[in-house]
């Protein structure tokens, strides 16, 4: 995991390192592309995205601190990355994990964007309907996680592709809330 990434999450990065995490509980690459989609799809209740960060199971926690501590710190990280949606590198290099020489293993920060599209579907539509090209870019990155010949490590230049088409969707989900938000007034 990026150090960069983990500063971030000190609480959350011990709690699922602890024997009290769900067995699958979103780690922090995954948690970053999570909060992206669904940043990008508008807000939904903290219960029902949390849910999908211990992958629908029940967490442990030691004490009401641990658990405090951790929730803060996932609220505080979900309005950390919705408010740099707008950015150049919504996904940079400081996000995922390094490879090896200008590779970096980005298919689970794609799982993650593909489980809130999953969590929050119907604002999606628009997406789907406007920029699949851009949506099959984003989303094909975590099927690289089963391809022998890469193992979901992408290199600089697709790192920049698929910044590029995560800008067009944020565009595109933007442009669809501003109709809504019209069509409600």
């Amino acid at each position: 995991m990026p150090d960069q990434l983990l500063a971030k999450l000190p609480w959350f990065g011990s709690y699922i390192e602890s024997d009290r995490a769900p067995r699958w509980t979103m780690g922090p690459v995954d948690l970053h592309g999570f909060l992206t989609a669904l940043a990008m799809a508008g807000p939904i209740p903290e219960a029902h995205w949390t849910s999908w960060v211990w992958s629908g199971e029940s967490p442990e926690f030691a004490s009401e601190a641990e658990e405090q501590n951790v929730l803060d710190e996932l609220l505080a990280f979900e309005q950390h990355v919705r408010a740099n949606q707008g950015g150049y590198r919504p996904l940079s290099v400081t996000t995922l994990p390094h490879a090896r020489d200008g590779w970096y293993f980005a298919a689970d920060w794609a799982e993650g964007f593909l489980q809130a599209i999953e969590a929050n579907p119907h604002p999606w539509q628009r997406a789907v309907d406007e920029a699949e090209a851009s949506l099959s870019v984003v989303l094909g990155t975590c099927y690289h996680n089963h391809d022998d010949d890469n193992a979901g490590y992408v290199g600089l230049q697709a790192l920049d592709e698929i910044n590029y088409h995560i800008r067009h969707l944020h565009k595109v989900m933007c442009h669809s809330a501003g109709e809504a938000v019209a069509r409600a007034a």
